[in-house]
């Protein structure tokens, strides 16, 4: 009995750790992934219209600045707004749209695969008679967090009075 009890214990512990783990420490780095390539997408245009522009990454102060919610914590692309300026709306729309662009990858892809091993899951469950997904399920946990996470940016992004998505209707 004792035996059964400290088992159950023990895997309740496991899940619990691992869903700590994943929420406040494997969570801000796939966050700070996407946010990389969502400003390496604004970098590229910007270069490519002659915009000097940096972007620095902070791997240490992720997770600290991952439960901040300043959007330059995360990581914002800072180019010169006076060469900026002098762009066409066009160009300017370019930059506005690559970093949405991004986002909307990153969200289809972990969509798309997400479903994949979903519907893999129900076969193998239905027709195969096997149970044991243990770490598929581990790893759709960490992605299901990841994209609830990537649809709020976006939407905030889409909707924030400094986002892409407003930076662009003002532009043009």
């Amino acid at each position: 009995m004792k035996e059964k009890v400290k088992k159950e214990f023990l895997k309740i512990f496991y899940v619990a750790s691992f869903l700590f783990i994943t929420i406040f420490f494997i969570l801000p780095y796939l966050i700070q992934l996407s946010t990389f390539f969502h400003e390496k997408s604004h970098q590229k245009i910007l270069t490519k219209y002659g915009v000097s522009n940096t972007y620095n990454i902070n791997l240490i102060e992720t997770i600290p600045n991952f439960f901040n919610p300043t959007m330059d914590k995360l990581g914002i692309t800072k180019f010169d707004f006076d060469t900026y300026n002098r762009l066409d709306k066009s160009s300017k729309a370019d930059i506005h749209i690559a970093g949405v662009i991004s986002d909307l990858t990153f969200l289809f892809l972990i969509s798309t695969y997400l479903a994949i091993v979903n519907i893999y899951c129900y076969y193998m469950i239905k027709f195969k008679k096997t149970y044991n997904f243990t770490w598929i399920l581990a790893i759709n946990w960490i992605l299901f967090m990841w994209l609830l996470a990537l649809v709020q940016i976006t939407v905030a992004n889409l909707s924030y009075p400094s986002g892409d998505f407003y930076s662009l209707i003002r532009n043009i």
